[in-house]
């Protein structure tokens, strides 16, 4: 359960949750809970039905159900009707969390910041403890920057960024607006490039930039290499979670999610609104679709057609890898087969 400082009543929560109130008595909202947690100060939701008792035995002050949900069938209480109930609960999740934000206001700056002197900053930004900031870099208003952050010279920020601790931003970098970066994340560093002269690996200078669109999150962790000429590419919207490897001059389109453990070799491109789930790996030049599905620990060797759904190694259509893995299962009684044949033949 998540206690807020801040509180709404059912009429709030009925505009937020874009749905229809259903009340039988009076309550003031301050927490968010799971229908097994949830008290008569909390607000919960149920879309599942195979929690149906959960959520029968709920004690929730109000509870988001399904706007079909047969209300002579269950029992008379406080509820929001909705389209999609647990898009409902995000969105009041969301205003109570941003109430109870602090946002960012006045020139906050820590005396142990270091700062070059070309850098002029905007009228509102906090700036945490043990930020370096080089020459040239660029701030828009209401970034906030975290303890112990590195942002090399002539990198821009755009408004409304928050850039976590132990966070470093390589030089000519560039953040669009509302973009949030996790602790321990590398934005920008050399891409993986060497080419054999006969003696050793001669390292390829990688002299391109990254780009990172508005609206992107990036999770802990993550290292986004700087591409080799060109540059390496975050399109608007896109989603990145933890453990996350792109290499060098990779474009990841609009609004993709990328999960833990994802790996992409070198320019590759991800299309819109495709999913990667954990630990899928891409290899080098490789095109990906829009609105493709990639299931967990698929390994991508060849290009995927928009709207298709894969799996395995190397990744298949899913419905034909479902039919190879079953046909697996039967070789072992197969091999049996097969040797009786043989020893007949030889007979």
């Amino acid at each position: 359960m998540k206690i807020f400082k801040n509180s709404i009543n059912f009429a709030q929560a009925e505009r937020i949750a874009q749905g229809k109130l259903i009340k039988v008595n009076d309550s003031i909202i301050n927490s968010a809970a799971s229908l097994e947690q949830a008290d008569n100060s909390s607000i919960a939701f149920f879309q599942d039905r195979k929690f149906f008792d959960s959520f029968l035995n709920s004690k929730a002050g109000v509870l988001i159900i399904p706007k079909d949900e047969d209300l002579s069938k269950i029992p008379q209480r406080n509820y929001i009707l909705c389209e999609k109930p647990y898009l409902s609960f995000l969105r009041i999740v969301s205003f109570l969390l941003e109430k109870e934000t602090e946002s960012v206001s006045g020139k906050k700056v820590h005396p142990s910041a270091i700062i070059a002197s070309s850098v002029v900053l905007p009228e509102n930004i906090n700036i945490s403890s043990n930020v370096v900031l080089e020459q040239g870099v660029r701030l828009g208003d209401r970034v906030e920057i975290d303890a112990n952050t590195v942002i090399k010279k002539n990198s821009q920020i755009g408004k409304g960024s928050h850039l976590f601790p132990n966070v470093v931003i390589y030089p000519e970098t560039i953040i669009g607006k509302n973009v949030q970066i996790h602790s321990g994340s590398i934005i920008g560093s050399d891409g993986f490039g060497y080419l054999w002269d006969g003696k050793k690996h001669q390292k390829i200078p990688q002299i391109g930039g990254v780009i990172i669109e508005d609206e992107v999150e990036i999770g802990a962790n993550v290292t986004i290499d700087r591409g080799t000429l060109g540059n390496t590419i975050i399109k608007k919207g896109t989603k990145i979670d933890n453990l996350v490897q792109i290499a060098h001059n990779d474009i990841i389109g609009e609004n993709a999610i990328l999960c833990a453990q994802v790996g992409i070799a070198g320019s590759s491109e991800i299309g819109d609104n495709s999913i990667l789930a954990g630990q899928v790996g891409i290899a080098d030049h490789i095109k990906v679709g829009k609105k493709v599905t990639i299931a967990a620990q698929s390994g991508v060797s060849k290009n995927i057609d928009d709207g298709k759904v894969v799996f395995g190694y190397p990744a298949t259509d899913m419905k034909l890898q479902r039919k190879i893995l079953m046909s697996m299962r039967e070789l072992p009684e197969m091999r049996k087969y097969f040797h009786k044949l043989m020893k007949k033949d030889k007979k």
